[in-house]
């Protein structure tokens, strides 16, 4: 009978946790960078045209 090992690479264990502040937390991190955008626009942060997803969640976290 052949013996059975446990994988630990990368794409075994790829998936298997949530990033921190994803879905489970409610981050922002978790939205996409459309709904990120259109809050920027509602609190009126300059420059969100140009700004990654990174970038809108940091001026939205400076903002409140």
């Amino acid at each position: 009978m052949p013996k059975t090992t446990m994988k630990s690479s990368k794409s075994a264990q790829r998936g298997t946790m949530a990033p921190k502040g994803g879905a489970k937390s409610g981050g922002m991190e978790a939205r996409t960078k459309e709904d990120l955008y259109r809050e920027a626009q509602k609190a009126g942060i300059e420059g969100r045209s140009q700004m990654s997803k990174s970038q809108l969640i940091s001026a939205l976290r400076r903002g409140r």
